[in-house]
């Protein structure tokens, strides 16, 4: 199997290595990266499912660093067969060498660390890991639902047998994990674990989830394992603090005679209820979001999207921490999950839109790895605009739900929107644009005749003539198709009024291409009006390479 993708994490020193290591997307870092750990040796890590070769630096000056594959001996393409290559394909590797690091200050020794999943297979996964200490204290971490679809017994029956077995059990989940919730009804809370990237390595972050809302974070170095094994974060021990030292009775004591205050105690019938916004979830995969002012948490962004017609253009983003290396002005998606609220003050019509997200991430530029080549014949090319693919991708979705629901209206808007972004995709990725839409186009070309199939027999059957069809099929059709053309037009002239020509230009193109194939007799109107779009924005003509470029 060919690996044609970019490999962001790697361990060091040896195949079988539990120390990751992550490429930066900086180059500056990305170098330091090189020169500090060069020595060591990358390697594409058994335990992060990969093939166990070496692996060299790829830092060029237009597209992303990463690591690749050297070259075969006989010159054929890299074989590797790892699920996944991207920044938190080793988040495993650093949340087990984090959580040892962190229980030895707390005053725990690692017993035994076991990693469940397929791994270290060659392109096996990492499902979690147990961690047991010599106190009996067992962490379990859930990163992926290996429980199949009956999680609502089997888990319980699961961790029945690690408290039968440890003095104290605790669970940390992955937040897309199903089993947050059943942490969430029995114990009023549940921990979540993820990572974030710092630099040259992955910071693990301990999270405290309560229903429906959304984690509040906390690094890892500010958690605590109290005398009983328990974890405690900040915000958690935040919150039951107040609960605790309304049962203290004031003392008169002195204040060296007072007996120490005991440490808040575990309320499991009592749900924790953070402070966390209501709102409703965000799609956070159809946004685009522009920072343009930081203060803090706070962020001032323009929003676009090219899939929905948003009710603002500029927006608040509130994030969980104080951004580190934002980049105002260049485009942004939001890290999930993430709430929409809106605020209006009194006697004022004007409305504030604030998102509150986990955080926002630059959109990275496409670049395909090595292969037979070595990496000082590989040239960087130009790769697509950030957001173009991640736009695609959304239509592409889109157009597939739309088109198993029989929504033709919706599938002639959507493979306009495609056509429109073609330009602007890699080659690479323009082929598997192509692929994936050509089994759709029936859903917007419904005037395309049927050709000619055999019969079992061998003798070809014609197409039903469009005189034998129904009246009322043939009728609902047409209607149809102008209803998919008057969709298109008016999209054509939102983009003019808000002066992107270029965009209009590149839908005036795709709707000829769709209109080419129906019958001048019953869309006069329709093929009237397009010219006039035709002779305003392309000049009777398509417009020239030199233009397009431009």
């Amino acid at each position: 199997m060919r690996d044609t993708r970019k490999v962001q994490t790697a361990v060091l020193g040896s195949p079988d290595s539990h120390d990751p290591i992550l490429m930066p997307f900086e180059r500056i870092e990305a170098e330091r990266l090189r020169g500090r750990f060069g020595a060591r040796g990358f390697y594409c890590g058994e335990w992060l499912g990969g093939c166990g070769k070496e692996l060299y630096t790829r830092i060029g000056p237009v597209k992303v660093p990463h690591f690749a594959h050297h070259p075969e001996d006989t010159g054929r393409p890299v074989s590797c067969r790892r699920s996944s290559n991207d920044a938190q394909s080793a988040d495993h590797l650093y949340i087990r060498q984090a959580l040892t690091e962190w229980l030895k200050k707390q005053g725990h020794q690692v017993k035994e660390i076991v990693l469940e999943g397929t791994v270290p297979q060659q392109g096996g996964i990492c499902t979690g890991m147990t961690i047991e200490t010599t106190k009996g204290l067992m962490i379990a971490i859930a990163l992926r639902n290996d429980l199949r679809k009956d999680s609502d017994r089997v888990w319980p029956q699961r961790d029945a047998v690690l408290r039968r077995s440890h003095k104290r059990v605790e669970w940390l989940f992955a937040p897309p994990v199903p089993m947050v919730k059943h942490m969430t009804k029995r114990e009023g809370h549940a921990f979540v674990v993820g990572c974030e990237s710092d630099g040259l390595r992955r910071t693990v972050r301990i999270g405290s989830k309560s229903g429906g809302k959304i984690p509040l974070w906390a690094n890892l170095e500010d958690c605590k394992i109290d005398e009983q094994g328990r974890l405690w974060t900040p915000r958690l021990a935040e919150v039951r603090r107040p609960q605790t030292h309304e049962r203290v009775q004031p003392s008169a004591q002195p204040a060296q005679d007072r007996p120490a205050v005991a440490e808040p105690r575990e309320l499991p019938q009592e749900p924790v209820h953070d402070e966390v916004p209501a709102g409703f979830p965000l799609s956070v995969n159809l946004l685009t979001v522009v920072p343009r002012a930081v203060d803090g948490r706070i962020v001032e962004a323009e929003v676009r999207s090219e899939i929905v017609k948003l009710p603002a253009e500029n927006v608040r983003v509130r994030l969980a921490e104080p951004p580190v290396d934002l980049s105002v002005g260049r485009p942004h998606h939001v890290v999930g999950p993430a709430l929409i609220t809106m605020e209006s003050s009194p006697g004022q019509t004007a409305m504030t839109w604030t998102i509150h997200a986990q955080a926002l991430q630059p959109f990275l530029l496409d670049e395909p790895e090595a292969t037979g080549e070595s990496p000082a014949a590989v040239a960087d090319t130009s790769g697509a605009e950030p957001s173009v693919w991640l736009r695609m991708e959304a239509i592409l979705r889109d157009l597939s739900r739309a088109r198993d629901s029989g929504d033709t209206e919706t599938s002639a808007r959507l493979y306009a929107e495609a056509e429109s972004l073609m330009p602007h995709l890699t080659e690479r990725q323009l082929k598997q644009a192509r692929r994936r839409i050509s089994g759709r186009r029936e859903a917007v070309r419904a005037a395309t005749p049927v050709s000619a199939k055999k019969t079992p027999k061998g003798k070809p059957r014609v197409s039903t003539p469009a005189a034998s069809k129904r009246p009322g099929k043939q009728a609902n059709a047409a209607e149809v198709r102008r209803n998919q053309i008057m969709i298109v037009f008016r999209m054509i002239d939102r983009a003019v009024s808000q002066g992107s020509v270029r965009e209009a230009g590149k839908l005036c193109m795709a709707l000829e291409r769709f209109m080419a194939g129906l019958p001048a007799e019953g869309y006069q109107a329709e093929h009237d009006r397009f010219a006039g779009y035709k002779q305003r924005l392309l000049g009777g003509g398509r417009p020239s390479k030199r233009k397009q470029k431009l």
